[in-house]
């Protein structure tokens, strides 16, 4: 496979690239450094502003050998005549929450305040396959279709091309990078995926890689079905602050429009909650659930949403997409 195709064709894809900004989240790693070399030879032919991000997630063991990708960092993008930014993260630790998260929501932070047009990352294949594996052992559901390659001002160039494409890319051409010692600590469940889950599942099924991509197309396929049902049965109103019926709708849809509309809260509920909570609604003729800044409200077979948030009780979940 061309990566040097494939990152053309995903650029080719986006709007007037004319003048825009575009980071390139980057970590010395090999999967940002192929990818930041490939824009850096684009951005005259595309005319779009090109600039590194490195994030030091200090505190953390996350930023074992951070130093050391630092420094190769300033090296690379200084031949590349590349801007790099150094981005601390605040990695005070959460009960609640893991390293892995604390620093995925750092990262989120610092880009919607940033102001790039785009932010291309190095995801690849075997990222994505990763991933489709932990979402299924977390239910399924749409996160089980993984990553998108646009999403948002997000961009995944490279989640069709092999992890073994962008060492030969690299070696090719003998860029440096550093790997990640973090990568071998299987006690992150990505990284037990990575180095001990699917190299088993490799052995017994050569072609996994490809069964996967075929999974994923099917299961979008399927969520734009739902979502497109759940629109039918009156989420938009719902979410506007309406009351919905759903006396003639039968439990599995309204359950489908309510997983949709919890997940316009930024929430996830698992199926089995929603038809408890469903249950008692209909047993006792009223319930609520309560979830972030909204209440869930059941009365009477209408359902119905209300901002419980007292600095901005008007404000409505913004509408979602598939």
């Amino acid at each position: 496979m061309n990566i040097n195709k494939e990152v053309h064709i995903f650029l080719q894809k986006l709007p007037n690239l004319e003048g825009k900004k575009i980071a390139v989240g980057y970590s010395a790693g090999a999967d940002s450094t192929a990818l930041l070399h490939i824009l850096s030879q684009k951005a005259k032919h595309f005319n779009f502003k090109l600039e590194a991000v490195f994030f030091s997630h200090s505190g953390s063991p996350i930023n074992e050998g951070e130093d050391k990708n630092l420094n190769l960092a300033k090296i690379l993008c200084e031949k590349m005549n590349i801007k790099l930014i150094d981005v601390s993260i605040d990695m005070q630790k959460s009960a609640k929450k893991s390293w892995e998260q604390l620093g995925r929501e750092g990262r989120l932070s610092f880009y919607k305040k940033s102001q790039y047009d785009y932010v291309f990352l190095g995801h690849h294949q075997d990222d994505q396959n990763e991933t489709t594996m932990m979402q299924l052992l977390r239910g399924g559901g749409r996160g089980a279709s993984a990553m998108k390659e646009l999403d948002g001002i997000f961009c995944r160039p490279m989640l069709k091309v092999p992890k073994e494409e962008i060492y030969n890319y690299l070696n090719e051409r003998n860029i440096p990078w550093i790997e990640d010692p973090t990568n071998v600590n299987v006690e992150f469940a990505r990284n037990w995926w990575r180095n001990e889950g699917l190299p088993k599942i490799k052995e017994h099924y050569p072609n996994y890689g490809q069964l996967l991509e075929n999974f994923r197309e099917k299961n979008t396929s399927l969520n734009q079905i739902a979502f497109d049902m759940a629109r039918m049965d009156g989420l938009d109103s719902f979410l506007d602050g309406k009351s919905v019926s759903i006396k003639d709708l039968p439990d599995y849809r309204v359950s489908n429009l309510l997983s949709y509309a919890f997940s316009s809260i930024g929430k996830y509920i698992e199926t089995n909650k929603i038809d408890n909570w469903l249950k008692i609604g209909k047993a006792t003729k009223s319930s609520e659930i309560v979830a972030g800044d909204y209440m869930f409200i059941y009365k009477d077979n209408d359902i119905g949403l209300i901002n419980i948030k007292k600095e901005n009780p008007n404000q409505m979940p913004k509408k979602i997409k598939p």
